[in-house]
């Protein structure tokens, strides 16, 4: 039966009430300690902050992975030492805002690491909106379906920086589907440059989307299950080291593949959701802040989720 128990460890009283808010609306017990040795994270969600993670000695990061989960907050995606401790550890989860969280994604982050459902575009935004669907097959499909989203963004209240945002996310999203998943799970080599008319093999993706008001929401799905934390983090690293700011993929002198791709992914999204069944489907997940500005638009995602066997 999954963990109905969260270990918080943190001594700050800000991040402390909506933790209890959120885990209570789930009915998972909670509790709180000011260090790792004041409880048992054995099985539980474990859920602790920035400053009191960076302190930790090594037998207290070894305690933390007898938990079920560990979710950081107050971590940044653009600290390298951050992408090479979530290699090291169980630690799959990053939400930048400390002080002041959203008690929605913590709620559905709790209920997903409970529950062991994880996939599903609807967690993440307002029960009863519509979700617009459609399986891409070919290029043309891929072309049609990037009109209907945009125009969807615009319907929606997108501002056009978001829109630009969106198709280029989308786009790369299809393309890790529809040849970067099948490749990998078939060790067949990705035609360069990727943009050519038929997936590999018999590829297909799930597209779908909606807007709730506050978020755009899209998700693409494979039948691979090919996508991993590792290959994220090694991208991410390597993207960072090697290329410092991505362009997008299909931008002149950019490279294709995943590696970019992903990177750039994560520089253009509020929330990036990875949901994992290996060899079987891979779900990705972005959220669109709507009302953010362009001016104010985000370096990197601000939280980053995987979801999957004992994550």
């Amino acid at each position: 039966m999954a963990p109905t128990r969260a270990v918080c460890v943190t001594s700050s009283v800000a991040l402390r009430r909506p933790l209890r808010r959120a885990f209570h609306a789930t009915g998972t017990q909670v509790e709180f300690a000011d260090a790792v040795g004041g409880a048992d994270p054995a099985d539980a969600v474990v859920v602790i902050d920035q400053p009191t993670y960076a302190g930790l000695a090594d037998a207290d990061r070894a305690t933390l992975e007898r938990g079920r989960a560990l979710i950081v907050m107050g971590a940044s995606l653009e600290d390298e030492a951050v992408l090479d401790a979530m290699r090291r550890e169980r630690w799959n989860h990053v939400i930048r805002e400390a002080e002041d969280p959203d008690d929605d994604e913590l709620v559905v982050t709790s209920v997903k690491l409970s529950s062991g459902d994880i996939f599903g575009l609807e967690k993440y935004l307002a029960w009863g909106v519509k979700v617009n669907e459609t399986t891409i097959d070919t290029y043309e499909a891929k072309r049609e379906a990037l009109l209907a989203v945009t125009a969807s963004a615009r319907d929606g209240g997108a501002r056009r920086p978001t829109i630009a945002r969106i198709e280029s996310v989308v786009d790369e999203l299809l393309m890790n589907a529809m040849y970067d998943a099948p490749a990998v799970a078939t060790g067949k080599a990705v035609p360069t440059p990727r943009r050519i008319t038929d997936p590999v093999g018999d590829a297909e993706a799930r597209l779908r989307w909606a807007a709730d008001g506050r978020y755009f929401a899209v998700s693409v799905e494979d039948r691979y299950g090919a996508l991993a934390k590792d290959v994220i983090l090694d991208h991410l690293l390597r993207a960072r080291q090697e290329r410092g700011r991505p362009r997008a993929p299909d931008a002149p002198g950019a490279s294709g593949g995943a590696g970019l791709g992903l990177y750039f992914i994560l520089s253009s999204v509020t929330r990036f959701i990875a949901n994992l069944d290996p060899g079987v489907r891979t779900e990705v997940i972005c959220l669109f802040d709507l009302k953010q500005g362009g001016r104010d638009a985000d370096a990197c995602a601000r939280s980053l989720h995987v979801f999957g066997p004992r994550a």
